[in-house]
Formats: structure tokens, C-alpha cells, sequence
């Protein structure tokens, strides 16, 4: 069965950005001498801006000025953006001219605030795919709450039943699969854990394996 519509998680997904937010809080980490957090940072992955404050501020307020902390990763953040180009992730480009040539609507779901989406998208080139982006500073609950997903696929007018969310991050997959979706997963900085993996999802390795099962039709059953 052809999908109703495909649900775009960003970054680490549709662009090759999370590995420059990891080298960016590696170097704060390193500047403000506290030691190894990787994962508390693999936790934030997928979460919008308030709850990625709340996080890090419970788990470092007690090492660091957390603000002075999370400023000094946001600008090494932007400073790698800027010495290098946003490029799409492989096969990206090959699942959204599918989806455009089989007339399957798209929307990005993403936790980054919509001033950043926007620019992202756009440096990526990829903003004639999508007709909806819904970005994490316009819901209340951040992934892995299913809000965005919700919120996005309304915004299409997507048969939820059948639709797929696309995402790379644990959060991600939690929020996408209680908003009623089939998820597909592709990894990007850790692999799912033994307990996401009995949500049933697909897992793929790149999108190159998402464009062969779409093309296949082997994503819904019907």
C-alpha cells in the first residue's frame, strides 16, 4: 500500500547536522573541564529547545553555569556550521523525488526552533519537498511526546493509519510511533536500544534501504 504521507524527522535525518552538535558540546565539555557526558547528550537528541534546557540544566547545574555552558556549545555549534556545508544525508534526495513522483505528501517534524528549520531546510536545498514544516517551538510537549507528529500530520491532512514517521534519534521513534504512525528508523549517532527495538519498527541503515522498500510497497500492510 502506497503511504498517505511521509513525516520528516531533521536533523540527523534529512541533514548531516548532529555530528556537528556532538564535536560542538565535546569542545564546551572540554573548555568547561566536566569531564565525559555523552550520554546525557545522546538524551537531549530529538527534544525541543525548553525541554533541552531543562534537561542539561538537571544534569549539570551542579558541575557548570549551565547557561554560560549551553552558550558556549551553541556558538561552537554555529561557528562548525559555518566552515562547512549543510549537506543532505545519502539517499535523502532519492526518497523525496519518490515520494514526489508517486504523489505521497511530506511534512518535517522537527524539535529545532522554526527560524532554524527554515535556514536549514533551505541551505539544504530541500524545501520544494515538504508543504508543512512543524518545528518544536510550536508545540507545549517536545518528542517523545507524539504533540509534533500530531500536529504536523494535521497540518497535511494525513491518514495517520497510513502514514510513516521517518526519524534517527530514540525520542524521535517514541513520539512518531504514539501518534499512530509506522516508523522507520535510520540510526545516526547510536544505535536503538534492545527496548525501543519491541516498539516493532523498521530499521534501516540509510535511505537508500526507505526508497527500495517504498518502492516495493512493503512499508504498509493493506
Amino acid at each position: 500500500m502506497t503511504p498517505d504521507a511521509l513525516l520528516f524527522d531533521l536533523d540527523g535525518l534529512l541533514i548531516d547536522t548532529e555530528r556537528f552538535s556532538k564535536l560542538a558540546f565535546d569542545g564546551a565539555a572540554e573548555e568547561f573541564k566536566i569531564g565525559d557526558h555523552t550520554d546525557m547528550f545522546l538524551s537531549l537528541v530529538g527534544t525541543n529547545e525548553e525541554t533541552h534546557r531543562l534537561r542539561l540544566t538537571k544534569a549539570l547545574e551542579h558541575l557548570v553555569d549551565v547557561e554560560a555552558f549551553r552558550a558556549n556549545w551553541i556558538e561552537r555549534f554555529h561557528q562548525l556550521l559555518e566552515e562547512d556545508t549543510i549537506s543532505v544525508l545519502p539517499g535523502v534526495l532519492e526518497v523525496l523525488s519518490h515520494a514526489r513522483d508517486a504523489k505521497i505528501k511530506c511534512a518535517v517534524a522537527t524539535s529545532s526552533g522554526t527560524d532554524a528549520a527554515a535556514q536549514k531546510i533551505a541551505d539544504a536545498g530541500i524545501a520544494e519537498f515538504f508543504l508543512t514544516v512543524t518545528c518544536g517551538d510550536q508545540v507545549e510537549n517536545s518528542k517523545p511526546f507524539p504533540e509534533i507528529y500530531l500536529k504536523a500530520g494535521a497540518s497535511i491532512d494525513a491518514d495517520m493509519s497510513r502514514s510513516i514517521g521517518l526519524e534517527d534519534s530514540e525520542n524521535g521513534v517514541k513520539a512518531a510511533h504514539a501518534a499512530g504512525l509506522s516508523v522507520i528508523q535510520i540510526p545516526n549517532l547510536v544505535q536503538p536500544s534492545a527496548e525501543l527495538l519491541t516498539i516493532g519498527h523498521t530499521v534501516c541503515q540509510d535511505m537508500f534501504e526507505v526508497v527500495s522498500l517504498l518502492q516495493d510497497d512493503k512499508l504498509l500492510a493493506g
